[in-house]
């Protein structure tokens, strides 16, 4: 295996010697690679109410590319969680929808109490398993970019 040693000082200089695009041609494809990606993105989503899969977002800047779920439970959907003690009321609305209750609150069914007991025990227990849904996409988000760069003949 050939290795290179450039000092942190000239990487950018480095850099430049394997692609003739120009910064804007390079956004350009970062930002059409992300785009095509969204819709695999939200197709691999957890659907619950929809918040997760709806989140998605992405900005381009001079120097960097920031794609990321919003939602406020994403970070858990995407690198799971340690066992703690979730809070019953969002497992009771959620179990609810899963079990398609007509109950209400405060006085949900015994099937909908048990779904969020027993969810809240194995999470206490296990955690959460991380989802990964970004992380897998970023191979094919690479793939895409350097695709975009080869059809613009660089």
């Amino acid at each position: 295996m050939a290795a290179k040693t450039v000092k942190l000082e000239n990487f950018a200089k480095e850099l430049k010697k394997f692609t003739k695009a120009t910064l804007e041609e390079q956004q350009v494809a970062v930002g059409t690679a992300i785009i095509n990606q969204i819709p695999k993105l939200v197709e691999a989503s957890p659907v619950d109410t929809g918040q997760y899969a709806s989140s998605w977002d992405f900005t381009i800047n001079e120097k960097s590319a920031v794609l990321g779920n919003y939602a406020p439970h994403a970070p858990i959907i995407e690198r799971g969680a340690r066992p703690f003690v979730p809070p019953i009321d969002p497992l009771l609305s959620w179990a609810k929808r899963v079990l398609r209750s007509p109950s209400q609150p405060p006085t949900y069914d015994s099937e909908v109490w048990a779904l969020a007991k027993g969810t809240q025990q194995k999470i206490a227990k296990y955690g959460m398993k991380p989802r990964n849904v970004l992380e897998k996409q970023i191979p094919e988000i690479i793939k895409g970019i350097e695709t975009e760069l080869k059809r613009g003949g660089r």
